[in-house]
């Protein structure tokens, strides 16, 4: 992969510039590249590799004076100045403006559910989304495969515990079963006590040392196992980043089910042989491979297992992003069925590695590879056959180029009610160039600047947690709070009345220019009236305050115009302090009552000034 990642570098680097005239989005940007005339190098080299490529369509523009810049509206200018920054962020001797964990995934401590699906789905993500990053040329594949092994194995400790106990417990049935059956077969040979008796000691007797054998293979049964999976999950791994380019839930499943194969197949190892000489006085034989693909509790929730006494507090979310804040986290119904599935595929993957075994000898060799004779059959790992598909997980499970990331959107999960939906509105649009490929096309990117409600929810009477996100977490930095109507006399109680941005953040993917709309300020929250703001007014035409007694009580829209980004609410004083005021916009029109000036036309004629 690493390989694969390096010459697809290196070919961009050689594209060579096209024949035909520029594209009109092309037009647009180097023109507007060459009037900001932006003083690092890659940029210039750029303006002079399309000034010499295309003299005809760029000869002739020119830098933006610098009066005329400082002349700039303020709008304007803060456009200007966002261009010059994301011109920076392709100059090589300037760090990008987001660091390299922006968007990494972090599941925290949750006592409340069994997180292991979740951290396993968390840590592919993260592992994906650095190995297909083409501008990381300082990424070592090998050591960066050994640091995810050695974490998915320390996440699989919990899973493998209670997969050991799981057997324990099938175990101490067995005996305790084997046992009642070797009663229950002397006792109907001798119906005489006494005579039954002293036979079912000496028979129950040699159950002993058999029992305590495999008793004693459990206790160690955990950290022998665990310790195994570490080098199996870098080969798992390994063959991965060979076929998969990116890991939807169906991929997670896929790799869970093959983990789970893995450690059924070392305990079975470890305990079936200890079992063994309990088939014949028992009357028959404990399947452990069958026992464990047939009876995980997967629901059974962290503190069942580790906790006594009260019930722990349960989080909001265990699910953070860098740069992105709270996510919405899978439920734990949600994260059992995945789990459950992806248990069901390891076991007819099983079954079917069994069934292979079985039919092939020494003279007979399988078709097996030998990662499949170790792993078996899934299309994650480079399976081509039939059998290999997905197991039961779905045969539509695509891990190849995401092409559409798809529009941010928001998710509004926490809280106490119910429901709740909205759509991201964009703004702050920049287009952005591929350094390496001048030539090719051009790519969009927006801040998310507010929110329309499209479901507001019910019974809330806490505020919800609300996310951004999109699908090849491009984006970083947006963040925001809901509002919820906490009147008990309101027809709108306990619902989500207001989506407020915090930060707009930036280099949210675009894909369709419909996504491109005119967006309008539709209400003004008053989040802090401050001190002091009599007689201040807004330096926006369209709003006015309203002040009582020094305090901001509310501001009024006079009129609608179109918004590019997150309008800053400048207030002109000398002496208050402390407003905080919140704009929410809508791609919708406010209906504004203006005032109207009456005049009459009378007809005839009329004195002039200073006469009768």
């Amino acid at each position: 992969m690493a390989i694969k990642v390096n010459e697809t570098a290196e070919l961009l680097k050689k594209v060579t510039a096209p024949l035909t005239n520029p594209t009109e989005k092309q037009q647009n940007y180097f023109t507007q590249l060459i009037k900001d005339n932006p003083q690092n190098k890659v940029a210039q080299d750029i303006i002079g590799k399309v000034k010499s490529q295309w003299p005809s369509n760029f000869s002739d523009i020119l830098p933006t004076p610098s009066e005329e810049i400082n002349n700039l509206p303020k709008e304007a200018y803060n456009a200007l100045t966002k261009r010059l920054d994301s011109y920076k962020s392709g100059d090589g001797d300037c760090p990008p403006p987001a660091s390299k964990t922006s968007g990494t995934g972090v599941i925290s401590a949750d006592p409340c559910k069994n997180n292991f699906f979740a951290k396993t789905e968390n840590e592919l993500n993260n592992f994906f989304g650095k190995i297909t990053n083409v501008s990381d040329v300082t990424l070592d594949l090998p050591n960066e495969i050994k640091s995810v092994s050695k974490m998915l194995s320390g996440t699989a400790k919990t899973y493998i515990g209670q997969m050991g106990n799981t057997l324990q417990d099938g175990v101490s049935n067995y005996i305790k079963e084997g046992l009642n059956a070797i009663d229950v077969r002397i006792t109907n040979q001798y119906p005489n006590p006494a005579a039954a008796l002293p036979r079912i000691i000496a028979e129950q007797k040699k159950t002993i040392a058999p029992s305590i054998k495999a008793f004693s293979a459990m206790n160690c049964l955990t950290a022998k196992v665990s310790n195994a999976m570490e080098d199996a999950i870098e080969d798992m791994l390994t063959s991965m980043s060979q076929n998969v380019i990116n890991a939807p839930t169906c991929a997670t499943q896929q790799m869970v089910g093959a983990i789970t194969n893995k450690i059924t197949d070392n305990m079975d190892s470890l305990i079936s042989p200890t079992l063994d000489s309990l088939a014949g006085p028992f009357g028959k034989a404990f399947k452990v491979k069958d026992f464990l693909m047939g009876g995980i509790d997967t629901g059974k929730k962290i503190q069942d297992l580790v906790s006594c006494g009260d019930a722990p507090k349960c989080p909001s979310s265990s699910k953070y992003t860098i740069d992105g804040g709270e996510k919405k986290p899978r439920g734990e119904s949600e994260q059992k069925g995945l789990m459950d599935k992806a248990i069901g595929a390891a076991s007819v993957a099983s079954s079917a590695l069994d069934s292979i075994r079985k039919t092939t000898s020494e003279t007979i060799p399988t078709a097996l590879t030998e990662f499949e004779q170790e792993y078996g059959q899934w299309s994650i790992f480079g399976s081509k056959v039939n059998e290999a598909a997905d197991h039961g997980i779905g045969n539509d499970c695509y891990t190849g180029n995401l092409f559409k990331c798809g529009a941010p959107k928001i998710e509004i999960f926490g809280g106490d009610g119910i429901g709740g939906a909205g759509k991201a509105l964009l703004g702050n649009f920049i287009d952005k160039l591929d350094t390496d490929d001048i030539y090719g096309s051009i790519k969009s990117t927006a801040s998310i600047i507010g929110v329309e409600i499209t479901d507001r929810g019910s019974q809330y009477t806490e505020e919800p947690l609300i996310s951004f996100t999109d699908n090849c977490n491009q984006g970083y930095g947006a963040f925001g709070k809901a509002l919820i109507d906490k009147n008990p006399q309101s027809p709108t109680y306990g619902q989500i009345t207001n989506i407020v941005i915090l930060s707009e953040g930036e280099n949210y993917p675009i894909d369709t220019e419909a996504e491109i709309r005119e967006v309008y300020i539709s209400e003004i929250i008053v989040e802090n009236p401050g001190n002091n703001y009599d007689g201040a007014v807004i330096d926006d035409e369209c709003l006015e305050l309203n002040v009582t007694d020094g305090k901001i009580t509310s501001v009024d829209i006079k009129c609608q115009k179109p918004y590019t980004d997150l309008p800053i609410i400048d207030i002109l004083t000398s002496a208050g302090v402390g407003a905080i005021l919140r704009p929410i916009m809508s791609t919708t029109k406010k209906q504004v009552v203006e005032a109207v000036i009456q005049s009459v036309d009378c007809v005839g004629d009329y004195p002039q000034p200073g006469g009768n």
